[in-house]
């Protein structure tokens, strides 16, 4: 995984685990001038501890808001799994993703998800990413094609390999978009109502599945 920071021992800090395709310039636009923050994106593997280490040299009284964006949400699972510290974070926000990433019921269909790597189109899936707002995105960066269906891939196998929640986390916020073509929002649902029983804190808003143009932190 590619981790892009700033850090200038600002009180406030964004831990963010980016989604697939996710890039440093879908961001930082969108970043508080007076946060600091720890970008996570292009997964190539689960090995958290340049981040482990990286949070462990933060300044101890840091309010730290862990941000997690569609399979960021699964990778984040997986990290705080593998760190068992879920109270250092001052909020946990998940955005348009569960904690299995890929599933039949509570995430995209295993069928679905082989599927779109086999048949990976950069163009169709930053319209179905950023729906109505795709003409703002002109300056957002993206790796080659044949890069992400490897990213895909990666997804597919760590998805598997990590199929079973053996925590259980408390996210205080979770958005579904109303009009999510990349992460089906009827299974977002099924997990975080009927698998975690977190209905009063879902945030259903009117936006695709990059929902950062109608909500920022």
């Amino acid at each position: 995984m590619n981790i892009y920071q700033k850090i200038n021992n600002n009180e406030n800090i964004l831990l963010i685990f980016g989604g697939f395709a996710s890039h440093p310039s879908h961001f930082l636009p969108l970043i508080p001038a007076h946060y600091d923050f720890i970008l996570l994106s292009h997964y190539q593997h689960l090995d958290f501890s340049v981040l482990k280490s990286l949070l462990q040299n933060l300044n101890k009284e840091s309010k730290i808001t862990l941000l997690a964006f569609s399979m960021g949400v699964f990778v984040a699972r997986v990290f705080m799994e593998s760190s068992q510290d879920f109270n250092r974070f001052a909020r946990k926000i998940a955005i348009n993703g569960t904690e299995f990433g890929m599933h039949s019921k509570f995430g995209i269909p295993p069928k679905i998800f082989k599927l779109t790597q086999k048949t990976f189109n950069l163009t169709t899936f930053k319209h179905n990413l950023f729906g109505k707002f795709f003409n703002q995105t002109h300056n957002f960066e993206f790796l080659d094609s044949n890069i992400l269906r490897e990213e895909l891939g990666f997804f597919i196998q760590a998805c598997l390999q990590f199929d079973t929640i053996t925590s259980e986390i408390f996210w205080d916020e979770i958005l579904i978009s109303k009009q999510d073509l990349v992460f089906n929002t009827q299974s977002q649902k099924n997990f975080w109502i009927d698998f975690k029983g977190a209905q009063e804190r879902i945030l259903e808003i009117d936006a695709p599945h990059f929902a950062f143009f109608d909500w920022q932190p």
